[in-house]
């Protein structure tokens, strides 16, 4: 490899890179694409958002909303857990080229009235959309760039401390496990979706603590102001 230094948003990406090439190990450098602290710590919250949403309890996904990013698994897991969560509603903020799709299969299923489409929002909205909500999901399918890489909703989430619902692609996966901020759940099964969900709302105690959890560590680790230092001392031992 020719460059001095190459950058990896997780370590489950650098740790194929070794794999691949050997001799680059010490070359690998792991940066985080995390969150800013004024995520959390500078916004308005929208109390319309908050209001409407009042008494219900809501699974949340935000960001991109292609085929797979899992979408599809949650829609058809509402069929049965509006039968458990009568007051149930999965709220999905985003918007691709694939949601007719997903509006099709709503009204399949018949359950229009457990699901809201808000399509894209300012991003200024987003700790809105989280801090009415009850779980945060990611179900996302696997493949080899969900298998390395994060997705940056993951740390929005756990900003605010809100227990997650995350598909086993990998980095997901443990990141999940080795923070206890969540449950885990098969890649595209609506039953163990399904049962995960009903996991969290028997126990409130275990989605308080699932959310502390995750809170710490975004707040104590993980936003871009604490994982960008070495970053930074990269560009000065370069330039030194």
């Amino acid at each position: 490899m020719k460059s001095d230094k190459v950058i990896s948003v997780s370590p489950q990406f650098l740790q194929a890179l070794k794999l691949r090439v050997p001799a680059a190990a010490n070359k690998l450098v792991l940066v985080p694409n995390t969150i800013r602290a004024s995520f959390f710590e500078n916004y308005i919250s929208d109390q319309a958002i908050i209001n409407r949403y009042k008494g219900q309890f809501v699974l949340l996904y935000l960001g991109d909303t292609h085929l797979r990013r899992g979408l599809q698994t949650a829609i058809s897991a509402i069929k049965e857990l509006q039968i458990h969560i009568p007051n149930i509603k999965l709220v999905i903020v985003g918007k691709s080229s694939t949601d007719l799709v997903l509006k099709q299969q709503v009204k399949k299923l018949k359950v229009n009235s457990f699901v809201d489409f808000e399509g894209w929002q300012n991003v200024s909205l987003f700790q809105s959309y989280i801090l009415m909500s009850a779980i945060c999901i990611s179900p996302l399918h696997r493949n080899l760039q969900h298998d390395v890489a994060y997705a940056n909703k993951i740390f929005q989430y756990m900003s605010f401390g809100k227990p997650l619902l995350v598909s086993d692609a990998i980095a997901q996966k443990e990141l999940v496990e080795n923070t206890n901020s969540g449950l885990v759940h098969l890649e595209k099964s609506v039953f163990d979706f399904t049962e995960k969900v009903l996991e969290l709302y028997r126990n409130k105690t275990l989605r308080t603590t699932m959310g502390k959890n995750g809170e710490r560590f975004v707040k104590e680790e993980f936003s871009w102001e604490k994982t960008s230092k070495g970053l930074i001392d990269m560009y000065k031992n370069i330039s030194n």
